[in-house]
């Protein structure tokens, strides 16, 4: 059954008269009274009774018009939707947000994209910038994520730009001997047992290659489990690790974080804003221009 079917009947229902509905509907009386007959013989149920003074619905006429008209106004809701989705204010967008770094960015950037559209359901899902973010682009679990500098040069046909740029900086617990400096040695780190997140690999050799370009050794190496691992042994005492400032970090009254006195290359980390190069989506490009207008930030 074609929707048009139901249009000629819903104007001759209004109109109970095929001349009038005809005329509405731009076509001759005899070509509506061919697709009326049509739709009937479709359905197996005479819809009118017509005489030389009066159209009037059938039983099954009059059971057919509501469900006819609630059909023609969800094809219009559906015009409307798609449509809408297609110029990017409804419809839905899925971000991959970066953990602890979201606190930086992403609020400012939610609150000014649906501002705007407010029609769109955003999806936020935490995945690891290192570890999950680039796979997730990649099989369409997310259309937009957060990765770190370094990791660009693994991904392909991708394109991208910083929102977070931020300094590595000392971090150690607050009655800890170089809480009291404002700038702590390499040296003076590498006395301490030296903590490092489990997860991410990239974590331990930023730190050891600092090390190594000293011509330093840690005392020794621990892996911990999860950045909420890392700060609660730190703060209790437990060695000492390098960390990005954080704003959320430095608010933790029992951890501290201090400048790295030595003059190092790497000890800055950039989060990147990525999506696919090919990404046709209008969601997508209006909440990368939200991210844009907030600009580079430090975290």
């Amino acid at each position: 059954m074609e929707l048009r079917y139901l249009r000629y009947f819903v104007a001759v229902a209004e109109e109970l008269n095929f001349r009038r509905a005809a005329e509405r509907l731009h076509v001759s009386a005899p070509t509506l009274s061919v697709q009326i007959k049509t739709l009937e013989g479709l359905l197996g149920a005479g819809l009118f009774t017509r005489d030389p003074t009066k159209v009037r619905l059938t039983v099954a006429g009059e059971a057919l018009m509501p469900e006819a008209r609630a059909l023609l106004l969800q094809e219009k809701q559906l015009e409307a939707v798609t449509k809408e989705a297609a110029r990017g204010a409804g419809g839905s967008l899925r971000i991959g947000t970066p953990g602890y770094f979201s606190y930086s960015f992403m609020p400012e950037a939610l609150h000014a994209y649906l501002k705007r559209f407010p029609k769109v359901a955003v999806s936020l899902i935490e995945l690891d910038p290192e570890l999950e973010q680039p796979e997730a682009l990649n099989n369409g679990t997310i259309q937009v994520g957060f990765v770190y500098g370094g990791f660009l040069r693994r991904m392909k046909n991708i394109e991208h730009f910083p929102v977070v740029d931020t300094k590595i900086k000392a971090a150690m617990g607050a009655a800890h001997p170089l809480a009291a400096l404002r700038q702590v040695p390499l040296a003076r780190m590498a006395e301490y047992p030296l903590l490092a997140l489990q997860r991410f690999e990239s974590h331990i050799k930023l730190m050891l290659g600092l090390y190594k370009k000293k011509k330093l050794k840690p005392v020794s190496v621990a892996k911990v489990d999860g950045l909420n691992a890392c700060i609660a042994l730190l703060a209790a005492g437990e060695g000492v690790s390098m960390l990005p400032d954080m704003r959320i970090l430095s608010k933790a009254g029992q951890l501290k974080l201090r400048s790295i006195k030595d003059e190092l290359p790497g000890l800055r980390l950039q989060l990147h804003a990525v999506w696919k190069k090919n990404e046709t989506s209008q969601q997508v490009r209006d909440f990368v221009e939200a991210l844009r207008q907030g600009g580079v930030r430090p975290c």
